[in-house]
């Protein structure tokens, strides 16, 4: 027993253990391997993702910076030079293995999950620090804890937490790092300093876009950012959290982050501890409460889209569950305007930035998405893969015809859908309030939206994706022509005729069927886009 009453955990090294599911070459799944056998075989996988959006999120920027760190690209020299060194790396085809081998050497007991003084990106004075702990139910994304209301399915409750096995409780440290709540926590003292309350995770509530090369190796390289601030020698920049030799200090001053780890892996506002049974077999418990009183204002992260504040302050676009990213794309290719800031990675990634010519042809774009608000509502999360539209990006030198043409005919044709959604939106309220008002008239009604908009707008835009991809993707084509307008119509007469055997509302729904085609000027949103 340690001085805590705690047992003794047996270890769970992962950089050995089998936790990260992965792809093979031709896209099916293959066994799970520990981070040494992904990085040294990650040419021959396809790809890597886990079943928890919100984790592979946090995930994939732990691995970015792994390869920065083996292949010598964490340390920013001038960005051409760098462009050069990126570019021998993935001609090379694969890591290093003695540079992986060497790195791992250097940390050989920092990435076990349940060490008793350096536990993987856990805090260990939690066992000391707070009085009780938070139980499995609040580490476990989904999962009901305390006075929340469930979420997803599993009718889990404190009174009988299910443990979590190894692997998967690895998943749901790196989402609560990264999309943690704020507000309530496990009370935890420091220095006599007593609080019970946190700030968001530093990617709550936002959307994360990472490059997809053919291969997990050249998506590993594509998503290292250039980092201009780091400084020539790897030992000057920020460490991160398993590199570190002490443990930071919960109310320390802050200071501006450096480096990649400073970026994408030190701006958690949790500490977590998890506690496996003896056999170190399953997590049965979890202390889950705040890392940090102050922190400064973080860096921008390479992988979200930004906006301007009416401060004029920078923030991340909210995730919204209910705006596929295709919606997006056309923003995504083109450069910043002074409201709307791509991610700073896709930058990284134009016509001249000396990738390999098939690579660059082949990259596509994934987005790990959660919808939630900054404290303990989740709505949705959600991921999504786009085709080979990388290839498109807009940048000041490229002068591309086909690359012109084809983000000309992205913006036209995702307007084009915009367009009509709106109009169908609008035709399907009015024509269910007005044919359901006790009065008859167009005017003030208690009858709500009715069942038609739900129904109407879900198939009119699960339909749209699709439309919208093979107008995209065709270099042939000159834009949607009637697509949409032939989609919205089609929609509207399937969600309102079942309704049409009464003539008044035959009448009604006929007339707002005429509306659908009648333009009318564009409302503009928080986004820039119109709806």
């Amino acid at each position: 027993m340690t001085e805590q009453g705690h047992p003794h955990q047996v270890g769970y090294d992962l950089t050995e253990r089998p936790w990260l599911p992965v792809r093979a070459a031709d896209g099916t799944p293959a066994p799970a391997v520990g981070l040494r056998e992904l990085l040294c075989r990650a040419h021959e996988f396809s790809d890597i993702e886990l079943p928890l959006p919100p984790a592979s999120s946090q995930l994939w920027r732990v691995l970015t910076l792994l390869a920065a760190r083996v292949t010598g690209l964490d340390v920013a020299a001038e960005i051409g030079d760098w462009y050069r060194t990126r570019r021998r790396v993935l001609d090379a085809g694969a890591f290093d293995r003695d540079r992986v081998e060497a790195y791992f050497a250097s940390f050989s007991d920092r990435f076990d999950l349940f060490h008793p003084e350096r536990p993987w990106s856990q805090d260990p004075r939690l066992l000391e620090q707070c009085a009780k702990s938070s139980g499995v139910n609040k580490l476990a994304w989904g999962r009901t804890a305390g006075q929340n209301q469930v979420w997803l399915g599993g009718h889990h409750h404190d009174l009988d937490p299910v443990p979590l096995p190894p692997d998967e409780a690895a998943w749901h440290l790196l989402a609560t790092l990264g999309y943690g709540p704020s507000g309530r926590c496990t009370s935890r003292t420091v220095d006599g300093r007593s609080e019970a309350n946190s700030t968001a995770g530093p990617l709550r509530g936002t959307v994360s876009f990472h490059p997809l090369g053919r291969t997990l190796f050249e998506s590993l390289i594509v998503n290292i950012p250039f980092d201009g601030d780091s400084e020539d020698e790897v030992g000057d920049v920020e460490a991160a959290p398993w590199e570190r030799d002490t443990l930071p200090d919960p109310l320390g001053t802050p200071r501006e982050s450096t480096g990649l780890a400073g970026t994408l892996l030190n701006q958690a506002s949790h500490a977590v501890l998890l506690v496996a049974d003896p056999g170190g077999d399953k997590v049965v418990d979890a202390y889950v409460t705040w890392a940090r009183r102050d922190r400064p204002v973080p860096p921008t992260d390479p992988y979200l889209i930004h906006l301007l504040s009416k401060k004029g302050q920078r923030y991340a676009r909210p995730a919204d569950a209910t705006r596929a990213v295709w919606r997006d794309l056309d923003s995504l290719l083109s450069e910043d305007t002074q409201e709307r800031f791509r991610p700073e990675l896709l930058g990284h990634l134009t016509s001249r930035t000396h990738l390999p010519g098939d690579l660059y042809r082949a990259l596509r774009l994934r987005a790990f998405g959660f919808d939630q608000d900054g404290q303990t509502r989740d709505r949705q999360w959600f991921t999504a893969t786009t085709p080979a539209v990388l290839r498109w990006l807009e940048d000041s030198a490229d002068t591309s015809e086909e690359a012109i043409a084809a983000r000309a005919r992205i913006r036209l044709t995702r307007r084009s859908a915009e367009s009509l959604g709106s109009r169908l939106k609008s035709a399907l309220t009015d024509a269910w309030k007005e044919g359901n008002s006790p009065s008859g008239g167009s005017g003030r009604t208690d009858t709500g939206t009715g069942p038609w908009l739900r129904r109407g707008l879900s198939r009119y835009w699960a339909e749209a994706e699709t439309e919208f991809w093979r107008i995209a993707m065709d270099t042939d084509s000159k834009g949607p022509g009637v697509a949409f307008s032939r989609l919205a119509l089609a929609t509207y007469d399937e969600v309102t005729g079942p309704y049409c055997s009464r003539p008044r509302v035959a009448a009604v729904v006929e007339r707002h069927r005429r509306a659908l085609f009648l333009r009318r000027p564009a409302r503009r949103t928080d986004r820039g886009d119109d709806t």
